[in-house]
């Protein structure tokens, strides 16, 4: 399954042109069956072959399958996160502001006034001396297929937030297609940025990061309990 949700990303983030590879594929397999059944209207319904309809419905398995994938996908946030069945926390221990801890970072990140979904991106953990967390994510250039990402896309990305902010953390081992990780599931309280009306409410984010190692992980878990 995990396999199938980086496919779904993949499609979902490149580009052919301006229309996304997802529903370029979806629309051309809609199209293919629209043609095939038009042209069995316009013959006067002869019986056809049985692998004619086979044809036909695999086709449409193709399409509905992109759609139902998407979702699924979409929902999981991309990658397959397991959580271990109670491991013993690290205690706490505040990392250094000068401290970076290498990860694989999944969640909602922004840059200036754009904010996307992001999957599988290479950053750094960092603490800094007021004790607010930071994700600082690299997206590069990249093709799937005959897609490629969007401009807008490219370059650094930030995930903010305070330790007051910080619902949940969970450990468990994160799989973004064969890669597979220990890593931490973080869900925190964030506050849209306001749009002049009025002050927006907060909502549930998650960050799924993935470490090299447990001893990786067991820092930046430590750095989490921390909360002065």
């Amino acid at each position: 399954m995990a396999r199938l949700y980086k496919l779904a990303y993949q499609l979902r983030m490149h580009r052919l042109g301006d229309t996304q590879l997802d529903v370029l594929t979806r629309n051309l397999a809609f199209l293919a069956a629209a043609i095939i059944l038009i042209q069995w209207l316009l013959r006067g319904r002869p019986a056809l072959p049985a692998w004619h309809w086979l044809t036909l419905g695999l086709i449409l398995f193709v399409a509905f399958g992109i759609i139902a994938l998407n979702n699924a996908a979409g929902r999981a946030g991309y990658v397959r996160f397991a959580a271990q069945p109670a491991p013993p926390p690290p205690p706490p221990l505040a990392m250094s502001p000068d401290d970076k801890e290498p990860v694989r970072a999944t969640g909602r990140f922004e840059v200036q006034e754009k904010r996307g979904f992001l999957a599988d991106l290479p950053g750094y953990w960092r603490t800094f001396g007021s004790r607010e967390h930071a994700v600082m994510a690299m997206q590069g250039n990249s093709r799937f297929l005959l897609g490629s990402l969007p401009a807008d896309r490219l370059g650094m990305w930030y995930a903010f937030f305070r330790p007051e902010d910080v619902e949940e953390v969970t450990a468990g081992v994160v799989v973004f297609g064969g890669d597979k990780r220990p890593g931490l599931r973080i869900a925190y309280r964030f506050v849209p940025p306001s749009d002049g009306k009025k002050p927006k409410k907060p909502v549930r984010e998650v960050l799924r990061l993935a470490f090299d190692d447990e001893a990786a992980r067991n820092r930046v878990w430590a750095d989490l309990l921390t909360r002065a």
